[in-house]
């Protein structure tokens, strides 16, 4: 894979170390862009088999001894990886960030229903009833699955694949599923009906014969999590990850904080609020303003509830789940993203605090004002914006 080195100075950089990183980024230049929600269209989540296109490696030097490299993946979603590496050979980096970008695409083979040779394809296919060997990371995944289904008394729930897909099929028809369409396809639901054994090997089996997995509300926290782990071995101590609404800044970002943009709600060229941190931190957003199911000229919000098997309220105009706790994950943000959208404000705040995380809920009020509910620690993080 041929690599494109290229030198610059801050002014000429879009987003340079020292400046605002938006869940989408923002820069000197004013250039932006913004979380972009995990697709629900049923061309979208990943694109094609191995989810990231075929091109040439480009990476740049924003700063002396840091080095980035974007792209769009999983269907035109904004990545970047951002290292700190110090008297490096250009080859030494072009093969690190090469295996980032690896790391990305080997997920998607893991996690993407739309190729039907991912691993997920295969499990929704050939529904494991018997005991079944998966890979270390499906496994891991169904573990904090399993954690947040819990913690949330089931507002979040990986097997939701045949409600996703029957309200995509309602947008194409363009005809809202009846009651006992919708109550018929929740009896092939249930991460209840999930069990896992981590010996002999890792292996799955199911106690219903319907259930199938979609593990958008996780995967892409997920991939986050793995590239920083292979950056982290490779004894990288700085850097960030970013892919769509999730980030991780990990170890210093010289002698300036780490500073995060919250998206505002209902303004795309706005931000909403600023998440500061001189320590690492991690970052993930759910919101209603990004690929909306459009159905009789209304927009339903793309997350489900696991209780009725319809869009979650669309007055929950986004969440924004963080930590500074080195044992969280970027996959447990973004389940828990996912369910306090499915909760609501209230008994959203109470699932952040129960899992130690920080929450930003921002829901509309009955004069589409807009409301902020907040876990009491995230105000060490927080800083309006004007």
């Amino acid at each position: 894979m041929a690599a494109k080195t290229k030198m610059g100075s801050l002014r000429n950089i879009l987003v340079p170390l020292g400046v605002l990183l938006i869940v989408g980024i923002i820069g000197y230049s004013g250039y932006h862009f913004y979380e972009t929600a995990w697709p629900q269209s049923d061309t979208a989540g990943f694109s094609g088999t191995s989810g990231l296109p075929e091109k040439s490696l480009e990476i740049v030097q924003p700063e002396v001894n840091w080095w980035e490299s974007r792209r769009e993946i999983y269907y035109n979603i904004p990545a970047r990886v951002l290292v700190y590496l110090p008297d490096a050979r250009q080859d030494d980096i072009s093969r690190l960030i090469s295996n980032a970008w690896g790391i990305f695409e080997y997920i998607g083979r893991v996690f993407n229903p739309f190729d039907p040779d991912s691993e997920i394809s295969a499990l929704n296919k050939n529904i494991p009833t018997e005991w079944t060997p998966v890979s270390d990371d499906l496994y891991h995944v169904l573990q904090i699955s399993k954690k947040l289904w819990k913690a949330s008394d089931g507002a979040f729930d990986p097997t939701f694949w045949p409600v996703k897909q029957l309200w995509q099929q309602a947008e194409k028809t363009q005809q809202i599923p009846s009651e006992r369409l919708i109550k018929k396809t929740l009896q092939r639901t249930g991460l209840e009906n999930v069990i896992l054994r981590s010996a002999p090997g890792k292996q799955i089996r199911l106690t219903a014969s319907e259930i199938q997995f979609d593990f958008g509300g996780i995967a892409k926290g997920y991939a986050i999590d793995r590239v920083r782990r292979f950056l982290t071995n490779q004894g990288i101590r700085d850097g960030l990850v970013q892919l769509g609404g999730e980030i991780v800044a990990f170890g210093k970002n010289r002698d300036r904080d780490w500073r995060i943009g919250v998206q505002h709600p209902r303004d795309m060229n706005r931000v909403w609020a600023l998440l500061s941190s001189r320590s690492s931190i991690r970052v993930s957003t759910s919101g209603n303003y990004r690929q909306p199911l459009m159905i009789q000229g209304h927009a339903f919000y793309h997350i489900f509830s696991p209780e009725t098997g319809k869009p979650v309220s669309e007055k929950i105009l986004g969440v924004t789940t963080a930590s500074t706790v080195s044992s969280h994950s970027n996959a447990l943000l973004d389940g828990a993203a996912t369910a306090i959208a499915v909760l609501g404000a209230a008994k959203g705040k109470i699932l952040a605090e129960k899992l130690g995380i920080e929450a930003l809920i921002l829901s509309q009020g009955p004069d589409r004002q807009i409301i902020e509910t907040m876990t009491p620690g995230l105000a060490g993080l927080y800083k309006a914006v004007e």
